[in-house]
């Protein structure tokens, strides 16, 4: 079977596409999100794997669940997925709309993880720092991870950067082994 990214791809595609035509990517990050939760919950993945479920009662189940949070394309995309078994695919489909979504808007979100709490002044320079190298408006998620011993790591989409204490002792140790 092809990868769940392979089987996405095509929904996220169609879909940023009408969000981008009716300048609506927000409103189809939120549905998407949504509809995303709905489908990793563990009874609606019994239900969604259950081959005996009717397909439109699938649908309008999901509907259902969603309430009004779905326009009226929101439904149909939710129709569409449930006619070809793709409802499963949902949290994959909302994850590549974001990265689409992100690479036209120039965004990128990066995880800040550092021994200490990392102040105000430090997360906007960090910020400022990835911008001009990357070119794209940053969002700082920060956390603490004492393991680190002191310094920082930074991941920006597929860059990392490693300045952790613990990093550089693991660095240095692999080129005294080597």
């Amino acid at each position: 079977m092809a990868e769940k990214s392979t089987i996405a791809r095509p929904y996220a595609e169609a879909i940023f596409s009408l969000a981008l035509e009716e300048a609506k990517l927000s409103d189809w990050s939120d549905m998407l999100q949504l509809a995303a939760a709905v489908a990793a919950d563990g009874q609606m993945q019994d239900i969604i794997g259950n081959t005996n479920v009717n397909k439109s009662e699938l649908a309008q189940l999901f509907i259902d669940v969603l309430d009004k949070k779905l326009n009226k394309q929101g439904q149909s995309m939710i129709k569409v997925l449930a006619d070809n078994r793709r409802l499963g695919f949902l949290p994959e489909i909302a994850e590549q709309y974001e990265v689409l979504r992100a690479d036209q808007e120039k965004t990128i979100e990066a995880e800040v993880v550092s021994a200490f709490v990392v102040s105000d002044d430090q997360q906007k320079q960090i910020a400022e720092k990835l911008k001009a190298k990357l070119g794209r408006e940053v969002t700082l998620t920060c956390s603490v991870d004492e393991s680190l011993i002191g310094g920082l790591v930074i991941k920006a989409g597929d860059m990392v950067i490693d300045g952790s204490a613990i990093g550089q002792i693991q660095k240095l140790s692999i080129e005294l082994a080597g």
